[in-house]
């Protein structure tokens, strides 16, 4: 019976799973960007200062994501995965739609919060599955391809969204995002097999003890500290700037909210998504003429995307005519969320199967409360102390510049991991 549900999972089973989790991380992506294509219209209903508005795109949505993270990440490391993210997805989709019902700035709030709560739980508990499912030889294409949710996710909340906005309000966007997610919880509880830990890994000693030495442990393996800064600080100029660019194309180039949204959804869903599948699949090849899974080259190969995305990013923002700044943020968006597959196959590999749930809630907790948390109330507060049209643009290029110091501390990821390879040869 093991050896044909092994066999089964090393079939087709597993690109099955990839799919539904895709799915519902799809659904993490649309209830988690809803918010920057309403931001306008939800500041005029409710009289809100660009540093509020920031603060319900960010911290209100980042700070219980982070507080959330690691004890979801306990839990993936020891409980059933399957239960987890069906509970997960559930309880983020329902507080997104709940998120409608809004009065003012403090029940936004609350309803944000409960979002960021729930979906806590979604990326540990989908690369811990995913780990099980796929082994080093294509595990950052999986990861890409799991990826391209966020992608997806963006593009199907700015482009139905604004035509959701334009006709019904904002409010009914909430409802509609949240939807998705409620619908599919049930197939996904009743279909995904929980597999083996570690199945798909060399043996390795088992991480076990308290908190503090697992988490020790974690860190003290090579790159992993600097690959989660890295994504910490990428995270605040990427969630900042896809997070404010609609208001950006309507303020600096007096573009409607529907075309701000498909702009948007263009940029960081199909070109996002796009760039997401390059990288992972270019990993995993360049991987396999070099006789393997080589997490120094990969860390390597990831620290090249933040850069270009600063690059395109702030000539974007800079850029006076119109379809010329479209033309750049397109760049933009394929270069913005690229580095996940390379990186993230770095992050997993190094913890071991023992410790991937606790490392990828460390990168979630320190990417949401600083990055998502902190980079669309940066925008925000630059905006209202610019002041003027191009308040916004000057808060995305501030923004930008944590992407350069994301591409460096992924070059020490890189150098150390080199290190530690040699001095172990």
């Amino acid at each position: 019976m093991a050896g044909a549900y092994i066999s089964k999972e090393q079939g087709n089973y597993r690109w099955y799973v990839l799919a539904i989790l895709t799915i519902a991380q799809t659904c993490h992506g649309i209830d988690r960007a809803i918010i920057g294509l309403v931001l306008k219209p939800l500041g005029d209903e409710f009289s809100l200062s660009g540093e509020q508005l920031g603060i319900l795109a960010g911290l209100a949505y980042g700070i219980p994501f982070a507080i959330a993270a690691l004890p979801f990440g306990y839990a993936v490391d020891r409980f059933n995965r399957k239960n987890l993210m069906t509970f997960a997805l559930s309880a983020w989709s329902g507080a997104t739609a709940l998120c409608g019902a809004a009065t003012g700035f403090w029940t936004m709030l609350m309803g944000r919060a409960a979002v960021g709560v729930a979906e806590a739980g979604g990326s540990p508990t989908g690369m811990s599955l995913l780990s099980d499912y796929f082994g080093t030889d294509k595990r950052a294409t999986a990861i890409g391809i799991w990826y391209l949710s966020s992608g997806i996710g963006t593009a199907l909340a700015f482009f139905l969204g604004g035509w959701i906005v334009e006709i019904y309000g904002w409010r009914w966007a909430f409802v509609a995002a949240g939807i998705p997610g409620l619908m599919l919880a049930p197939l996904l509880f009743l279909t995904i097999r929980e597999p083996k830990r570690g199945q798909q890994d060399a043996p390795s000693e088992e991480a076990s003890g308290p908190f503090r030495q697992r988490a020790r442990e974690l860190l003290g393996r090579p790159g992993i500290f600097f690959c989660i800064a890295a994504i910490t600080c990428i995270a605040t100029g990427i969630y900042g700037m896809s997070t404010w660019l609609a208001t950006f194309l309507i303020d600096s180039h007096d573009l409607a909210i529907s075309s701000a949204g498909m702009v948007v959804a263009i940029a960081y869903g199909i070109l996002g998504s796009l760039g997401n599948l390059v990288a992972g699949w270019g990993a995993d090849r360049i991987n396999a003429a070099r006789g393997g899974f080589d997490p120094g080259l990969t860390a390597l190969l990831g620290a090249v995307i933040p850069f270009l995305t600063a690059i395109t990013g702030l000539a974007a923002v800079g850029a006076s005519d119109t379809t010329l700044a479209i033309v750049l943020v397109f760049a933009a968006g394929i270069f913005s969320s690229s580095y996940n597959g390379p990186v993230y196959a770095v992050i997993v590999t190094i913890a071991g199967p023992q410790l991937r749930g606790l490392a990828v809630s460390f990168v979630q907790l320190s990417a949401n409360l600083i990055g998502v948390g902190l980079g669309a109330w940066l925008i925000g507060r630059v905006a209202d102390e610019v002041g003027g049209r191009d308040g916004v643009a000057w808060g995305i290029a501030a923004a930008m510049m944590f992407c350069v110091v994301g591409g460096i501390l992924l070059l020490l990821a890189s150098l150390q991991i080199k290190k530690s390879q040699v001095a172990r040869s």
